[in-house]
């Protein structure tokens, strides 16, 4: 499991790979990443995630709907 340094310096990587630094998503857009996020983390390590399972972990995000963060289809 990795300590809260490590989990901090992986958001930060998805967030530099999804761009986040340049259009910032909402809290729960943020949410619903990092539960995402945490859940690849249960099984690999950091290094094992690829920026294409990252960008996965987006488009679910993606289908929030903006008003009461329901999926949409």
């Amino acid at each position: 499991m990795l300590d809260k340094t490590q989990y901090e310096d992986f958001l930060t990587r998805a967030g530099l790979v999804l761009g986040l630094d340049k259009t910032p998503a909402t809290r729960q857009q943020w949410n619903v990443l990092a539960e995402g996020l945490y859940r690849l983390l249960q099984d690999r390590t950091p290094d094992q995630i690829t920026d294409k399972m990252i960008e996965g972990q987006w488009d679910v995000v993606e289908h929030l709907h903006p008003s009461d963060g329901s999926l949409r289809y």
